[in-house]
């Protein structure tokens, strides 16, 4: 449940009762698969990441395919609008629950050909962002010479970091709440989870390249 209404359930127990029973009754005669595609549409349009990352996956596992996912995202449309349509395909394409693109479209450049970013606008000890054909990356400068460079995703629900909350020497999801250290890529909270994923680089002529 949510802080609100877990907040709801200690100080209104009777209200909480009576809206979850209403709730659990009311989608008596849907299957999971049915149900569980409804609250992504839902979850589009009032733009709740959580929620999505919630019952995208319980969709899928309930025997949902890509395609009929992808189409429950498109028919949020005429209510959601096309910034939080284009919104949700991006969380669910770094989660892998919507259909790939086929081999036939246009490759995209080689990851190698070109830098991910300079060293020199990569500012010391704070978190920082760039695009890149390998997909997006965190980058932390340690030193004048030395950068780490990790996946943007976090390993618990796949949230792009880079919407996550910037501590300087640390990050922290706006998900679920967890903490990494970006000289170490630990996960500092909660404690002994997994760390980020390390994407290997090396610094020439003054630029990131992946190797």
């Amino acid at each position: 449940m949510s802080k609100a209404l877990n907040y709801l359930a200690a100080v209104r127990p009777e209200a909480a009762t009576h809206l979850l029973e209403f709730y659990k009754h009311s989608t008596k005669a849907l299957d999971d698969k049915t149900r569980h595609l409804i609250q992504i549409v839902t979850k589009v349009v009032t733009g709740t990441e959580r929620g999505l990352r919630q019952y995208a996956p319980k969709a899928l596992k309930a025997g949902a395919s890509r395609e009929e996912i992808l189409d429950a995202v498109l028919m949020a449309f005429p209510a959601a609008g096309l910034p939080k349509v284009l919104d949700a395909l991006t969380i669910l394409q770094e989660m892998d629950l919507v259909p790939a693109v086929p081999e036939t479209a246009p490759a995209p450049s080689p990851p190698h050909a070109q830098p991910i970013a300079s060293l020199d606008t990569i500012p010391l000890h704070k978190l920082t962002c760039a695009e890149h054909p390998a997909g997006k990356v965190v980058i932390y400068r340690l030193n004048e010479k030395e950068v780490k460079v990790y996946k943007s995703q976090c390993p618990h629900a796949k949230a792009s970091l880079c919407k996550g909350i910037d501590h300087g020497d640390q990050v922290e999801c706006k998900i679920h709440n967890w903490r990494f250290d970006l000289a170490s890529g630990k996960c500092l909270q909660p404690d002994g989870k997994s760390g980020l994923e390390v994407v290997k680089t090396v610094v020439k002529d003054g630029k990131i390249w992946l190797q």
